[in-house]
């Protein structure tokens, strides 16, 4: 008996050497997560595949992180290690740690510390400091536990990409949600010869890309290049163009630059339209009226916008100062003009997989698909959302227990349309009649999502303005890398008592139930069994 044991302890001891030394030739990994988050997406693996040229990635990484800090340098290795087996070696990286690369002479500046004339304590950065920080490395302030007593520590955790002579940086990874997608992006910029250009019409009191579309600017500034224009005396959008918006204008554009639109969809190009019915001034909460001028064109193409406000309980909250004796106070009370679309809808590449945007003072926007256009909705309101015609209440103080609004939604916030469009002056001479190939259009019923003052509340807004401006682009494949790990597997909203409490007291109780039975099913056979054996 004791033969047949150490030969089965041997045996297993010697398959998993064996298993060992495969793997060493065999990588492989299952990814069980639902939307495959540690899987390289599509787009990785296209541009890594078109790589004509290397590239190099440096991770200046400290050795020895706290936690959670430790956790993300391994994901960042393991990540780099993807990148290179899926490029077959066009992209080499390699790991730094800058305390390794010290000399004698930072050392000894390390232990220098000085102070200036308040009495501040501080020391000169060493060489490997000065050199990481032209390159665009910054360190960050840790504190760590060491000796029993908090202690700040200063690490590094950046990665510096290279192709050819040109370089980008990330200059701290702080988190690894959404890595992949920035490398992605980053080597894609590093390696195309031409920026897409996309123009944003000015004028017409609409928002400027250097006061309200700062992060509108900011979000686009590794993939698009970002470009005002205004048509003057011309009659067409420059031809440099690969897409246009249009921001909430606030007066009529001319009929001359109704027809320039027209005609770039019918270039077969792309166009993005975010306009208001009404404008809401955040600090006074006075609304006033936008007129667009697109109304009647948008007719044509199978588009109406509506001339209320959709208000819903799913809702985001504002602050509301609120006077306490002496002080001002900020207090969130919830504000029915900020719908919150839980989940968008459909399975396009722009909706797919996104959650929690915020659609501020939105009108509806319906779509009827004309012959040769495909059209969908992208977002509604929720089923408690009702319509508010003009002029709306929109002060946030209002007193909704004292209301009872004509629950009336869902209601759609944002359309797209794609295909062989017609245009809306077929008779003029000298314009295209219909679209060359596939135009793309989208429409929305609100420009406040993407202007400063709501675009950063959400991340959910920054991917659903990045995964416009993708698909407008014709470039679907970062679309749903962006979008993985955004959407949250929710439990269902509307439960009974009764299935709360199941789920509640089995999740605390059932497992250790469940052993407790098993055990006494096990003790109880064997019992029997002893039972059972006669002398």
């Amino acid at each position: 008996m004791k033969i047949q044991h150490g030969l089965f302890l041997l045996a297993v001891i010697g398959s998993l050497v064996i298993i060992n030394l495969m793997g060493l030739r065999f990588f492989g990994r299952l990814d069980v997560t639902r939307d495959g988050t540690f899987t390289l997406a599509g787009a990785s693996r296209q541009t890594l595949a078109a790589l004509d040229e290397p590239v190099t990635v440096t991770a200046y990484f400290t050795e020895n992180l706290p936690a959670p800090y430790a956790s993300n340098a391994r994901y960042v290795r393991d990540l780099l290690e993807e990148l290179r087996a899926a490029s077959k070696g066009q992209v080499a990286f390699e790991f730094i740690d800058p305390a390794g690369q010290e000399t004698e002479k930072d050392k000894e500046t390390r232990r220098e510390v000085k102070q200036d004339i308040f009495g501040r304590r501080f020391r000169e950065p060493t060489s490997v400091e000065k050199e990481l920080t032209s390159a665009g490395v910054q360190p960050v302030e840790l504190r760590v536990i060491e000796d029993d007593q908090q202690q700040t520590r200063r690490a590094y955790m950046g990665l510096v990409i290279k192709h050819k002579e040109q370089k980008e940086v990330i200059p701290v990874v702080k988190s690894v949600e959404g890595l992949e997608y920035d490398l992605t992006t980053l080597i894609r910029k590093l390696a195309r010869t031409r920026t897409p250009v996309i123009g944003v019409l000015q004028g017409h009191e609409g928002p400027s890309l250097q006061e309200k579309l700062q992060i509108l600017q900011a979000a686009f500034a590794q993939t698009y290049e970002l470009r005002p224009v205004e048509l003057g005396q011309k009659d067409r959008f420059d031809g440099s163009l690969d897409a246009l918006f249009v921001i909430g204008p606030k007066t009529a554009l001319s009929p001359q630059e109704v027809k320039a639109v027209d005609q770039f969809l019918m270039e077969g190009k792309s166009v993005a339209l975010f306009l208001d019915t009404l404008q809401v001034d955040l600090r006074a909460f006075n609304p006033s009226e936008a007129n667009h001028g697109l109304t009647q064109w948008l007719g044509t193409q199978g588009v109406t916008i509506g001339d209320q406000l959709v208000a819903d309980a799913s809702s985001a909250s504002i602050n509301v100062s609120e006077r306490r004796g002496y002080m001002l106070v900020q207090m969130p009370v919830p504000f029915p003009f900020l719908p919150v679309v839980k989940q968008l809808e459909g399975e396009s590449p722009i909706s797919k997989g996104l959650s929690d945007v915020i659609f501020p003072f939105v009108s509806p926007v319906s779509v009827t698909p004309l012959a040769g256009v495909q059209a969908q909705v992208l977002a509604r309101s929720s089923n408690k959302s009702w319509l508010e015609a003009k002029p709306p209440n929109v002060d946030p103080r209002r007193d909704w227990r004292s209301e009872s609004p004509q629950v009336s939604g869902p209601h759609p916030l944002m359309v797209q349309l794609s295909g062989q469009m017609k245009s809306a002056f077929p008779a003029e001479p000298g314009v295209l009649s219909e679209s060359k190939g596939e135009a793309r259009l989208i429409v929305v019923g609100t420009s406040a999502l993407i202007q400063d003052d709501f675009a950063g509340m959400s991340r959910g807004n920054q991917a659903l303005l990045l995964n416009v401006a993708d698909w407008l682009l014709l470039d679907p494949a970062l679309l749903a890398m962006r979008s993985r790990g955004l959407s949250v597997a929710t439990l269902q909203p509307e439960l009974s008592e009764g299935t709360r409490n199941a789920v509640k007291f089995g999740n605390t109780l059932g497992l250790p139930l469940a052993l407790a039975l098993l055990g006494l099913i096990r003790w109880r056979m064997r019992e029997a069994r002893r039972a059972a054996i006669s002398i």
